[in-house]
């Protein structure tokens, strides 16, 4: 099974340099993943989840690091450069996230999540947008896809629907209707729900965005959508929230089965 530190492109990301050259530091100077947790003041699992990406190496352990292997303040600068960036591999990161999770809980206010959308759909949604090569961003969304759902053991996968993701057309009535079959196929499996947040609900708190929650190594990741690109969230505090956000949201969705009927219904009006 592929590992999210098999997964670090340090060409493409510099939080992904900084994992890969801290591990790499680390055994040439031959500390354990342990004795170095005792110089950071931190517990092994922590550097072990720097080194793999998931964790963000905060500057005050870049120092530390800089100082007892006299890098000169190296891991200090890739860490401020890093922050710099403003974030600018959350691409790269979300897909890692995905192909890696063993649950990933999503909540979407107007679109079909990308994970579940049909070529079709896809297509239509990215030529509404701006993008420069809708054809690539495809292939990219469907092997997304085949990255989640083609493991030999994918992971469990909630859904959350606002009800305007069935109302709203998204390219011709066929595609619609087998985008809303694909909902019916995919909420059969074992291992994933779809519920909807039907219309009439009262207002509450999903209406300011879509969000994603990913475990991966027993550890929860945030997601919020945006315009721009979206951003992972790392930060306890603001993963909490989204936690609770969803949690908030799923009291409010129909359950598995009526929602089912609300989607059927929904590929009713497009003929």
């Amino acid at each position: 099974m592929t590992t999210v530190r098999e997964l670090l492109d340090p060409d493409r990301s510099l939080w992904h340099l900084i994992a890969v050259e801290l591990r790499r530091q680390r055994e040439l100077n031959r500390l354990s993943g342990s004795r170095l947790g005792v110089v950071l003041d931190c517990d092994r699992s922590t550097v072990s989840r720097y080194e793999s990406g998931i964790l963000k190496l905060p500057i005050k352990h870049a120092k530390i690091l800089d100082r007892e292997w006299g890098t000169e303040g190296l891991f200090a600068r890739l860490v401020h450069y890093a922050k710099s960036k403003n974030s600018e591999d959350w691409f790269i990161g979300l897909t890692e996230y995905e192909a890696y999770a063993t649950r990933i809980k999503m909540w979407e206010v107007s679109w079909v999540p990308g994970l579940l959308q049909t070529p079709d759909y896809a297509r239509a949604a990215l030529a509404v947008g701006i993008v420069d090569d809708p054809e690539a961003a495809l292939e990219k969304r469907m092997s997304r896809q085949a990255a989640v759902f083609g493991r030999p053991k994918p992971p469990y996968i909630s859904v959350l629907l606002n009800w305007t993701v069935l109302a709203q057309p998204v390219g011709s009535a066929k595609v619609m209707r087998e985008q809303l079959a694909r909902l019916l196929e995919v909420g059969e499996l074992p291992n994933v729900s779809v519920r909807v947040v039907e219309q009439g609900s009262a207002a509450h708190v999903g209406l300011d965005g879509s969000c994603m929650l990913f475990t991966v190594d027993d550890r929860d990741i945030g997601y919020a959508d945006a315009p721009h690109g979206g951003r992972l969230i790392r930060d306890l505090a603001e993963v909490h929230n989204i936690a609770v956000r969803f949690d908030r949201i799923g009291d409010m969705a129909a359950p598995v089965g009526p929602s089912r009927a609300l989607i059927e219904k929904a590929m009713e009006s497009y003929r």
